[in-house]
């Protein structure tokens, strides 16, 4: 007795298969697998039910007409190689031909059929005799082909034909979802591209405008004492007075290029660094003299946190002064009234951490992030300043091997801290 067949003429055992491919196929897709392995898996199922036969699925690019390689997992790969890229054409072997006409096509000797004059040589060298291809169909027309390669001539029975309708309908499934998905893809990478230059723009006309605002009260100095020299007759302690004006604000403009500068090395990787060991205390009382007048200026008061002996860091002492006058610059201009900033440190066997705590405002969680990009100010309209202090001093402590964090509590005040390797004991 025969096996059963379903209304189309395949057996039990085929229906059965082609169940299983599908079920499997469809999770691959689920699971994003890449198309070649998708499309292996289909061709190997045929290969299975149809014992002594070769498949391959090409792929077709419409803007090129060519057909480029999708699977061909038991053909000889130099094979595969030689008719990569082929033209479809009404003389393109049964493949290139199946795409060009949108109907299958039977090479059932192709020793004898002249649509396969350019490409004969390379099937008897491989020991292909013949070749069915049927043209895989997706949503927007042709997507492939699907073909079945015997070594002697063959043409298919009706159950071969019905067996790759349905494995040339999943292939299409599969090859339309990579598509699909890949045109979203490049449709969100291309929005992502197009939002990271509008941002690059922003953080630009950001830094222009700030820089112009931090440039022109210097400037605005410079020129008025200058012609303040030049036009009236001063007395010595007149004239000494605006010569420190002009000196004070030429420091400044200097300041903030070797602050866009250090930027630009620290990105490049370029930045000149003498690590030694560095007392931490006598970095800290150093910086905290040298703000104090600001502090005074936005009623500040100024103190460090209990410590324990002398803790030294393997640490470039300039820029680690630098890196602290920036933390604790910024924790006095953004302070309240009466607040407070409190630097300390501690040390384990091989790190040290300094920490700079203010009692101002805080920073609200979504903004900690913007902190570290270079000239965003966060909205902030005031002159003061171009939005280099935190990137500088992130990049600088990176440099010198170390790391810098931000905590912050809207309404409580922010900690930043800066961890750096200790300095052996001799």
């Amino acid at each position: 007795m025969s096996a059963p067949t379903d209304e189309l003429g395949l057996d039990h055992a085929d229906v059965v298969a082609l169940l299983s491919r599908q079920t499997s196929t469809l999770e691959q897709i689920a699971a994003g697998a890449p198309l070649g392995g998708v499309l292996c898996g289909i061709t190997t199922t045929l290969e299975e039910l149809l014992p002594g036969c070769r498949c391959s699925v090409l792929l077709l690019d419409p803007a090129a007409a060519t057909l480029r390689h999708g699977a061909a997992p038991s053909l000889p790969p130099d094979y595969s190689h030689g008719i990569d890229g082929l033209s479809i054409g009404t003389d393109a072997g049964a493949c290139g031909t199946a795409a060009y006409l949108g109907t299958a096509v039977v090479s059932e000797d192709i020793r004898t059929d002249p649509r396969w004059a350019r490409y004969r040589p390379l099937a008897e060298r491989f020991g292909l005799r013949s070749c069915w291809s049927t043209p895989i169909r997706g949503r927007d027309g042709i997507s492939g082909t699907f073909a079945v390669y015997h070594g002697r001539p063959h043409r298919p029975s009706a159950r071969e034909e019905r067996l790759v309708e349905r494995l040339s309908h999943l292939a299409s499934v599969a090859i339309d979802h990579d598509r699909l998905f890949g045109a979203l893809t490049e449709s969100k990478e291309a929005e992502l591209a197009r939002r990271a230059a509008e941002s690059a723009n922003r953080a630009k006309t950001d830094f222009l405008t700030a820089l112009g605002h931090e440039l022109r009260t210097p400037l605005q100095a410079i020129s008025g004492f200058t012609e303040l020299l030049g036009t009236l007759d001063l007395d010595t302690a007149r004239r000494s007075a605006a010569l420190e004006h002009i000196a004070s604000a030429g420091k400044h403009i200097l300041s903030m290029v070797d602050d866009v500068l250090d930027v630009a090395r620290i990105e490049a990787g370029a930045l000149p660094l003498c690590p030694r060991p560095v007392e931490v205390a006598e970095i800290v009382a150093e910086v905290l003299a040298m703000l104090e007048p600001l502090a005074g200026a936005e009623r500040v008061a100024l103190r460090t946190a209990p410590h324990r002996g002398p803790v030294q860091a393997l640490a470039d002492e300039r820029r680690l002064r630098q890196v602290l006058l920036n933390l604790v610059a910024n924790a006095i201009r953004y302070n309240r009234r009466a607040g407070e900033v409190v630097v300390g440190w501690t040390a384990t066997a091989s790190r040290v951490t300094v920490s700079v705590r203010d009692t101002g405002p805080g920073i609200a969680p979504e903004h900690l992030d913007r902190l570290f990009t270079p000239f965003d100010r966060l909205g902030a309209v005031s002159d003061e300043g171009v939005g280099l202090g935190l990137p500088l001093a992130r990049g600088l402590t990176e440099t010198m091997q170390g790391r810098l964090e931000v905590r912050s509590v809207v309404g409580e005040g922010t900690a930043v801290t800066v961890e750096l390797p200790r300095a052996e004991r001799p």
